[in-house]
Order: C-alpha cells, then sequence, then structure tokens
C-alpha cells in the first residue's frame, strides 16, 4: 500500500486556493467575452476548427432544460446541493483517506460546479463562448467551468476503475486498513500478552487436574 504523509494546513490551503483561482480563471474569461463580443457573435481563432461565441445558456449541458421557465432556478438549487456536498466530499477524502489525488479531482469539479452556479445566481444564463466545428458538426459551446467538470469526471473514473494502481492510498475494505494503522510494536506487545495467559491458563489446568 502507498504510504502517504498526514495532510498539513498547507495542503488544505493549497486546495481551497486551487479552487479559488479556477472560479477566478472561470469568471474573468467569461467576463472578457461578454466585454469583447456582442451576442451570438463568432469570432474565429482557427477557421473552420476553433472559435469565440458568445452564447447565453440557460439550461444545464447540452441546453437541457433551457426552454423551461423553471429551469434556471431549478439548476440553480441542484448546482448548489452537488457543490456543496461534492466540496465535503473532497476534504472527507483528504482528512479520511490523504488521498491527495481523488481530492484534487473533487476539488476540480466543485470549481467547475460553483462556476456556472454563479452565472446562474447572478445572470440567470451561463456564459459559453468556446466553439468547435467537425466539418459540418458544431460540438455544443462550451466554458472553463464546464472544462474543470468534464476533466474531473474522467479523472475520477479513472482512478476509481484503477483504484490498485492509482489510489491504492485508499482503502476498500477492512483488510486494506490494518497497514495503514500498523503499529509492529503494539503487535508485539499484544503477542506477549497473548502468550502469557495461555501459560496461566495452562499452569491452572495442571494444577487442576492434580
Amino acid at each position: 500500500m502507498n504510504r502517504l504523509r498526514k495532510p498539513t494546513w498547507i495542503t488544505y490551503v493549497l486546495y481551497v486556493e486551487v479552487l479559488v483561482v479556477l472560479v477566478f480563471i472561470d469568471q474573468f474569461t467569461k467576463d472578457l467575452i461578454t466585454k469583447s463580443l456582442a451576442l451570438s457573435q463568432v469570432d474565429p481563432v482557427i477557421k473552420g476548427f476553433f472559435s469565440l461565441m458568445y452564447v447565453r445558456n440557460t439550461g444545464s449541458a447540452f441546453s437541457m432544460f433551457a426552454s423551461k421557465s423553471w429551469g434556471v432556478t431549478f439548476l440553480s438549487v441542484i448546482s448548489a446541493i452537488a457543490f456543496l456536498v461534492v466540496i465535503f466530499l473532497a476534504f472527507f477524502v483528504l482528512v479520511k483517506y490523504w488521498s491527495r489525488r481523488m481530492s484534487m479531482c473533487l476539488i476540480f469539479l466543485a470549481a467547475g460546479t460553483l462556476g456556472n452556479l454563479i452565472d446562474r445566481v447572478r445572470l440567470k444564463y451561463v456564459v459559453d463562448f468556446l466553439r468547435f466545428d467537425f466539418g459540418s458538426y458544431t460540438f455544443p459551446i462550451f466554458n472553463v467551468a464546464d472544462i474543470c467538470v468534464t476533466l474531473s469526471c474522467i479523472a475520477l473514473a479513472v482512478l476509481l476503475i484503477f483504484n490498485e494502481k492509482f489510489i491504492p492510498e485508499i482503502p476498500f475494505n477492512s483488510e486494506e486498513e490494518k497497514p495503514m494503522y500498523h503499529n509492529p510494536l503494539a503487535e508485539k506487545e499484544s503477542g506477549k500478552h497473548i502468550e502469557e495467559e495461555i501459560r496461566e491458563l495452562e499452569k491452572k489446568e495442571k494444577e487442576n487436574r492434580r
């Protein structure tokens, strides 16, 4: 099992900083786009492949619930709950199992969730601007927050599928927990105590037979 050092306060500060920086980048790029482009304006970066396009998404991924009047409110509530759950899991995994990899993936997921949540609460829609075209097909336009969510989900899937290779520090059963708290001296003393009890029992049995 991979033995990791217990996280210090610097670790927690670093993770909070990563969360703040990712959310800042997401909000900064969205603000830059809204000030630079008109709604639905396309600014080609790589002609026929990649361009910037300012659109307002009132739904979730792939514009789900976009046509519903209650869609933004519903998605805001779901996003808020998801953010709280994910941020709790991020620090729970770090504190309980010392898994920096898993915790960092969850931090990215929380950052992406919070980035789009801020848009829904503040603007009542999400600003998307990254557009990729593959011939006649246009991939759904997305933003930095969506990138954080997508990459974190892929990384989490990889970590969970290949847990023995990538996250051996997280125990998945009670047998794997033992090495984490292994104390050779305590086991030695416990063994001596058991041997002494066995000798006492044998001594008493001999005396009873007499």
